[in-house]
């Protein structure tokens, strides 16, 4: 949580009252909601250098775009001197700080049909299919307002995994492979990059989508990698045993190819960006100090190209285009 000068610097470039605010999450970012007569939004710290307020002014620019061609995206909200994105410094730290419109729906629910269902993972898709297809002829208003590009160690804390070389091994030869794939307008470009179930509402049959923060450019491929990871991850399985593997995966690259082409070369390519998530995964709760069991589990899985312990078999199947 933030300090009350930097609650207090928000409410009054917002115009907010403080009373509203409420802590809602804190790991990358520190987030919170608050109102405006009556009205809800999301209030976003990110503590970052100065010079990050280029790419969170682009993240911005992007999310206008993408609401003028039909995406539902949590818009964001000016604060008093018109801007979209403002900082202040608290404590000798730099903090940018936005905030954006809520969106309507629920979040999903693995156990009730009307939100984890074919037709909510045929809609996942197909939202990151338009936004894959829109991105292709997106250019940033800004010329030095622009996203970075994917490293790989943007979302990994190598540090950790440099401490169980088996894995640190074998992410550095799938970082090799992912780095030396081929960059077209067909196939990378602005990806969400978190596109996962929490970074989404279900509003009958609509995903509205949020949280552009990780936003880069990358492989589309690896965009659908993460998802389909996040998504088997948390919600292959309901309460009553329910097998959702397939359903998952089919569904979703049914929805997503009927709102965006993809050369089957990159079908293949899919498991690859998956398995650069769960390393990801690994690395942000490894601790080579306090190796349990679920961590050997991990780390077996990972030298044994294992997903997940016991997940259904599931291949990325090249549908008719």
């Amino acid at each position: 949580m933030v300090s009350d000068i930097l609650l207090s610097f928000a409410a009054e470039n917002y115009g907010f009252d403080k009373s509203t605010l409420r802590f809602i999450s804190g790991s990358t970012n520190q987030i919170y909601s608050f109102q405006i007569n009556g009205k809800g939004y999301i209030l976003r710290f990110s503590e970052r250098p100065a010079e990050q307020m280029r790419q969170t002014k682009a993240e911005m620019d992007w999310l206008y775009y993408l609401a003028k061609n039909d995406i539902n995206v949590s818009l964001p909200l000016a604060a008093g001197n018109n801007q979209l994105v403002i900082s202040t410094e608290a404590d000798g730290k730099t903090y940018i700080i936005s905030a954006f419109e809520t969106l309507a729906g629920r979040f999903w629910d693995k156990n009730d049909p009307a939100l984890w269902s074919a037709e909510i993972f045929h809609n996942w898709g197909k939202v990151m299919g338009d936004i894959h297809r829109l991105t292709k002829a997106y250019s940033p208003a800004g010329e030095n307002d622009v996203r970075g590009a994917f490293t790989g160690y943007e979302a990994l804390h190598i540090e950790n995994i440099k401490h169980c070389a088996t894995v640190y091994k074998i992410t550095e030869d799938l970082l090799t492979e992912i780095m030396a794939l081929p960059k077209d307008a067909d196939s990378y470009g602005l990806i969400h990059y978190d596109l996962h179930p929490w970074n989404f509402i279900i509003d009958g049959k609509h995903i509205n989508v949020f949280d552009f923060d990780d936003s880069l450019y990358g492989w589309f491929a690896l965009d659908i990698g993460i998802a389909l990871y996040h998504g088997l991850w948390w919600g292959r399985n309901n309460d009553a045993g329910q097998d959702f593997t397939n359903e998952i995966v089919d569904n979703f690259m049914n929805g997503y190819l009927s709102a965006n082409r993809l050369a089957d070369f990159w079908f293949d390519k899919i498991p690859l960006f998956m398995k650069f998530r769960q390393i990801c995964k690994f690395s942000w709760f490894y601790n080579p100090s306090d190796i349990d069991e679920h961590q050997r589990e991990r780390i077996k899985n990972i030298e044994n190209g294992i997903l997940f312990t016991g997940c259904e078999p599931f291949q990325i199947i090249v549908p008719q285009q």
